[in-house]
């Protein structure tokens, strides 16, 4: 059950292994459901054990798969430098397969893209439940024989008496629909395979189709992990459980330790996820089944109304382990549930207001969660409690294409491609582009509309010389060009959310020219458009305000593991919980019925209110206006009545004046806060790399640009050139047998494949292309004896740690990660290689200590050894660091300059570590400039300031 501490004895158990038995870290295997669980488990873990949790096997399904995957490559041959599809690559691919004629059916007139996006799903579908494409076309040729075999599906009366009735001949359609569907699931594989593509869902399946062929690779990790401990079972999936199955099944009787509780399975329907808990149980009878009765979390009140409410999901007498009535602890003090009707949506938000308002001043150290079912709620209660003050965090979808940058984007592409299109450059105007004064803007556009067009070149100079650029420069460094010119950059500089924005704009234009050759700007333009009419949405997921927030939030399924004081639930209506379901466009062998989405929704809304500690309160606005009623969520009325307190409350007309609460802060103030508040979760959620690193002690400004906001460049030629040989480099390493020819033939096969996919213009990959082919004889002559060592060899490796430091006596826990080219392993010493694509450097002149010399070399060295000390992996291990040069001098060398790493040069980067968190925390990272008077990051600064 909820609250029962399932995650943290597992964690516990974890702990008291290593404490007891000789198992290494490395031989604890856990596995959870999603990558907040996964962190959720190792914070627990490392307040527990220290820094020898960052050593234990803790993953996701998928991040498991994908370090087997990494880890044992060379039993993974057909996956070598194999890439992950995206998500525009899969609809492109679908798009391409369905123009075949035999798949005519799929492409219905009118709207020829109606079944992609479903196609995707359903073969994500298929692959999570490992049903391949011969078991889909049998199962759907099985329910047509069997619909036509049913005497009871035949008609009884008038003109098709003696026939099968309509609904009986609209399944059969529905299933050769799904023959069909296994046909493009068969070319989908293999188009992908073609091209050395797999999708996330073939992490799973690719190690559980090795796994079943490879006895060796499932004897090694068998051997390796000695105990397996599964949190969230009640969601996993067939595939997952198949891979547990498998890894467990060396032992008569495996360490295996499962928890879950199948009322909070909310990615699973009820009757898969009942199934989890009897599979395991079945294979190994001896099993021991421990029901958890002891609640920790909630007092008895919520306990009590809750399990009345979910035993409405069973049956007489079905499935009565799994139904266990929840003790809470006899010292908390219980409460009753508020419910409260509001005659309309003001009167029920302004209660929510004045209630956190409320518990906020009366309770300061007490967490809320105001929970809802769906994303959109959530960014109008962002909205509501910005207006009133309240602080407050939440994840969210945003549609790029629906925000105000993104709808000034395509105006701008319309006016770029088609210069007729002036009403698309007024709208440019009225956005806030082209740096125009207010009155000039308007003015201009009053001209423009009254069609006198001689002032908008003169006005806006900024348009001829993109038309100059039109064909001079390749197609992203012209629309990131077209961003900085028009002012669609500064104004993503100014604003997180809109910087979030510019980035997926510029990713999705980088991965249609890439998909799509369109190596110019006209072509690139013209497939955004035509991307952006087919796909209606395109959207990510953000984070908004402080991490630090008492106030969160979420939707239901985000809240599932977390747990707060209170626990609100806003829009408790059938409208708002209740999610029509559009119907199964195939016929899949596991189906769910209408009962299965009303028992999955009962689930959603018992996690949601079983987060609550010490008070839930669920809201029913019954209408939003007179003509747009709301019903009251039917799981309310299953609640224990007795342990209710209702609450109901007259519409209002709106909602109180803000001038009653007022919020003091400026616009430029708010933006301020957000972007710090942006920038502390950056570093919480992603860590912190080298490369920051080395922007913040060059530049707070370059820092907050390039690693905070990641305002989108285009593609320089220095850093493709880099990229090539990183790529060639790694390549090497892999080779069975390195020799001069060998190593040069792959040198230069790497770098044509890179350069061929590069999205640089023709005239800047030429000559690169040509100085790398003539360099590789000469890399390979001087590198051999580099290349030829043996060990261990880790290529293109991420290796993370924790960092904790400090602001105001409170400690900031990030992690510190970094990419490592190279990195081998011997009996005593682990060298860290990183290759620079550049002519070598004197010694000093890598430590800063010449004239023109800076300090970021040794620093990317210094912080690849904090990334390994106390790896236990590498224990009583010297940990070596060196560069390598990889472009020739004139005496045809590549040096390979080691440089040891003294105590004090690893304290000297953990102080600059600690000075950029306090720069962040402080604030002080949006106020402090560097001290070059040219910097064009400071000059973006003080321009947007």
């Amino acid at each position: 059950g909820p609250g029962t501490g399932k995650t943290q004895i597992l964690t516990l158990r974890i702990a008291n292994i290593l404490q007891k038995t000789d198992t290494p870290p490395g031989g604890i295997l856990a596995l959870t459901f999603t990558e907040s669980g996964a962190k959720e488990m190792r914070r627990r873990l490392r307040e527990l054990i220290g820094p020898e949790a960052g050593n234990v096997r803790i993953h996701t399904y998928h991040g498991f798969a994908a370090s087997i995957i990494s880890e044992f490559d060379d039993h993974f041959p057909h996956l070598f430098r194999a890439q992950q599809i995206t998500d525009i690559e899969a609809e492109q691919l679908i798009r391409e397969i369905l123009k075949q004629k035999k798949f005519v059916k799929l492409r219905p007139f009118g709207d020829p893209n109606f079944y992609v996006g479903k196609i995707i799903s359903a073969i994500s579908n298929a692959k999570r439940e490992a049903w391949t494409p011969e078991i889909i076309r049998a199962f759907a040729k099985n329910e047509i024989k069997r619909i036509q075999e049913d005497e009871s599906l035949l008609s009884l009366r008038g003109a098709t008496k003696g026939q099968l009735k309509a609904e009986a001949l609209k399944r059969i359609e529905k299933c050769e629909r799904t023959m069909i569907f296994a046909d493009v699931y068969v070319a989908y594989e293999k188009s992908k395979r073609d091209q050395r593509k797999i999708d996330y869902d073939d992490l799973v399946v690719e190690l559980l189709t090795v796994l079943r062929k490879d006895k060796l690779l499932l004897s090694l990790l068998q051997e390796k992990f000695l105990y397996i401990l599964v949190d969230e079972h009640q969601d996993t999936n067939d595939s997952q459980n198949a891979l547990i199955q498998m890894i467990a099944d060396y032992f008569e009787m495996p360490n295996l330790f499962v928890v879950g509780d199948e009322k909070q399975a909310i990615y699973r329907f009820q009757g898969a996820s009942v199934e989890n808990f009897i599979r395991f149980r079945n294979i190994w009878k001896s099993m021991r089944i421990i029901p958890l009765k002891e609640n920790y979390r909630s007092h008895q009140n919520i306990l009590d109304a809750s399990f009345l409410m979910i035993e409405n999901n069973y049956g007489d007498g079905e499935y009565p382990d799994l139904r266990v009535r929840l003790k809470a602890d006899l010292s908390r003090k219980s409460r009753l549930i508020d419910v409260v009707t509001a005659g309309n949506m003001a009167a029920g938000e302004t209660h929510l207001v004045e209630e956190i308002k409320k518990t906020l001043a009366d309770y300061p150290s007490n967490t809320i969660a105001v929970i809802t079912r769906r994303n959109r709620e959530a960014e109008k209660l962002l909205r509501l409690f910005e207006q009133y003050d309240i602080q407050a965090s939440a994840e969210r979808g945003i549609d790029v294409f629906s925000h105000p940058l993104g709808t000034l984007f395509f105006d701008l592409l319309d006016f770029l491609a088609d210069p007729s299109q002036i009403e698309s450059l007024a709208r440019t105007m009225a956005g806030g582009l082209w740096d125009l004064r207010f009155d000039a803007r308007m003015q201009l556009i009053r001209e423009i509309r009254s069609g006198r067009y001689g002032q908008i070149e003169k006005l806006i100079p900024a348009i001829l010389k993109l038309r100059k650029e039109m064909n001079q420069s390749g197609s992203i460094a012209y629309l990131t060009l077209a961003g900085e010119l028009s002012g669609i950059s500064h104004l993503a500089a100014r604003d997180s959310l809109a910087a979030e924005v510019w980035r997926a704009l510029i990713s999705l234009a980088s991965e249609l020219a890439f998909r799509g050759n369109a190596d110019d700007p006209m072509k690139l333009m013209s497939a955004l458009k035509t991307y952006r009419a087919s796909a209606d949405t395109k959207s990510i997921k953000v984070s908004s305000g402080s991490p630090e927030a008492r106030v969160r939030i979420m939707t239901a399924h985000g809240a599932k593991g977390l747990e707060f004081d209170y626990v609100f639930v806003p829009y408790a209506t059938e409208e708002s919980w209740i999610i029509k379901d559009h119907g199964n466009y195939f016929v899949l062998p596991r189906e769910k019925d209408n009962s299965d989405d009303i028992r999955d929704m009962r689930r959603l809304f018992y996690v949601a209110l079983t987060r609550a500690r010490t008070h839930a309160c669920l809201i029913i606005p019954l209408e939003d206006t007179p003509e747009r009623p709301f019903a009251p969520l039917r799981f309310i009325g299953e609640l224990d009545a007795k342990l209710i307190s209702k609450i109901e409350l007259p519409a209002r007309a709106v909602l109180p004046a803000t001038g009653k609460i007022v919020n003091s802060e400026t616009a430029d103030q708010r933006r301020s806060k957000e972007m710090i508040e942006y920038a502390k979760r950056s570093l919480l959620g992603h860590g912190l790399s080298v490369t920051a690193l080395n922007h913040f002690c060059e530049c707070p400004s370059k820092f907050l640009f390039k690693s905070i906001l990641k305002l989108p460049e285009p593609p320089s030629a220095n850093a493709e050139k880099g990229n090539a040989m990183h790529e060639a480099m790694a390549r090497v390493w892999h080779l069975s047998d390195k020799n001069d020819l060998t190593v040069t033939k792959t040198i230069k096969k790497a770098v044509q494949d890179f350069m061929a996919n590069s999205l640089l213009p023709i005239f800047e990959k030429e000559p690169i292309l040509e100085e790398l082919e003539r360099h590789a004889p000469i890399v390979a002559k001087s590198l051999i004896g580099h290349f030829n060592q043996t060990g261990i060899v880790s290529t293109e490796a991420w290796v993370e740690r924790v960092f904790s430091g400090n602001y105001q006596k409170k400690a900031i826990i990030i992690n510190l990660r970094g990419k490592l080219d190279a990195i081998l392993e011997t009996k005593t010493a682990v060298s860290v290689y990183d290759y620079k694509t550049r002519e070598a450097l004197s010694v000093n002149a890598i430590k800063g200590e010449t004239k023109n010399g800076n300090r970021d070399y040794f620093r990317q060295l210094v912080f690849y050894k904090i990334l390994l000390d106390n790896n236990s992996k590498f224990k009583n291990k010297s940990i070596e660091t060196a560069l390598v040069f990889i472009k020739p001098d004139d005496k045809g060398r590549c040096p390979i300059i080691s440089l040891p790493v003294q105590k004090s040069d690893l304290d000297s980067v953990k102080s600059e570590i600690e000075s950029l968190i306090n720069s962040v925390w402080s604030g002080k990272v949006l106020t402090d400039y560097c001290e070059d008077k040219n910097c064009e990051y400071c000059q973006l600064r003080r321009l947007i300031n």
